[in-house]
């Protein structure tokens, strides 16, 4: 492993080890590369949790868990629903300690700020700005996956990316609530056409994972004046409560990116199934070994699903 790992590639490597069942050595990986990444110590420390508990560590999950929420860190409730800490959950020292983590979240959640990050299109051009509103999963933040929206500001687009108001740990944040998710997403792009010129006629929202299906809760919504989504590793917990919307959208068109090997892909199917009972217009394409990421070449990916979301329409 190399010294100058990423923190992708830590994950990656992590992730890897911990599908295949090796959970010692993720954790070994875990506790000796995550100390270069201090700002995002919230997220390897619940790995440590999990992976430990996996490996019937209890004693020191909680040794953990408490120096994590010493040092001011704090998870939702949600995150311990994870059935890796199934060892641990019932113990009443974790329970009090999720109390204590649980306070600390309400306590930060009441004061929450809105935050953005915005790419301008590269190289910069006269006129409109076509505008791709690109929507982190869970677990992400504003600052989650821009590596892959460079394609779309390359090609002249200016970037949104939007961070939800749902906060997940002091790092993280989710789209559990799908209309403050969208509450957030307008006040995004109310701010972003007052400061730059916006083409009304090319807006597209993008997302991955849960930010995928919070992209088309949006697009479907008719809330926001979107000609399309694009969804890379589909994710929404309740693919019936999109029908509603569905049926009243469509002029709205969408494009899936699709691994086959992604433990998802159910839910991606499940919201075609009622794309098509609505009659709205998707294109796909599946990567036979792809799983839960983005797929190699997406400026390539990015390209189709532009192409089918305005053919027939300039």
């Amino acid at each position: 492993m190399e010294t100058s790992m990423s923190f992708q590639e830590l994950t990656d490597k992590m992730t890897n080890l911990y599908h295949a069942g090796d959970y010692a050595s993720a954790l070994d990986v875990v506790e000796q590369y995550a100390g270069r990444f201090p700002e995002l110590s919230s997220r390897t420390t619940f790995w440590r949790m999990c992976l430990l508990s996996l490996c019937g560590r209890t004693d020191e999950v909680i040794s953990v868990f408490q120096q994590g929420l010493d040092s001011g860190l704090w998870w939702a409730q949600s995150r311990f629903q994870d059935t890796d800490l199934d060892a641990v959950r019932d113990l009443p020292e974790f329970k009090r300690l999720m109390e204590i983590s649980q306070e600390k979240y309400q306590a930060v959640r009441m004061r929450i700020e809105r935050d953005q990050t915005v790419l301008l299109p590269d190289p910069p051009a006269p006129g409109l700005y076509p505008l791709l509103i690109a929507l982190h999963g869970g677990g992400g933040n504003k600052d989650s996956n821009l590596e892959y929206w460079e394609a779309a500001r390359q090609k002249g687009w200016l970037v949104l990316s939007p961070q939800s108001t749902q906060p997940v740990d002091p790092s993280t944040y989710c789209w559990d609530q799908p209309e403050p998710g969208l509450a957030d997403i307008l006040f995004y792009v109310e701010k972003i056409s007052q400061k730059y010129p916006i083409d009304t006629q090319r807006v597209v929202i993008a997302g991955f994972s849960q930010g995928s299906g919070m992209a088309i809760y949006s697009a479907l919504s008719g809330e926001i004046n979107a000609r399309g989504f694009i969804a890379i590793g589909t994710y929404f917990a309740d693919p019936s409560s999109l029908l509603p919307l569905a049926t009243h959208a469509k002029s709205v068109r969408g494009y899936f990116i699709t691994g086959e090997k992604d433990r998802t892909i159910e839910k991606a199917r499940e919201i075609q199934n009622i794309l098509k009972v609505s009659n709205v217009q998707f294109g796909e394409e599946v990567h036979r070994d792809l799983g839960h990421e983005f797929p190699p070449h997406f400026e390539e990916s990015f390209d189709k699903a532009i192409d089918f979301i305005f053919k027939e329409r300039e």
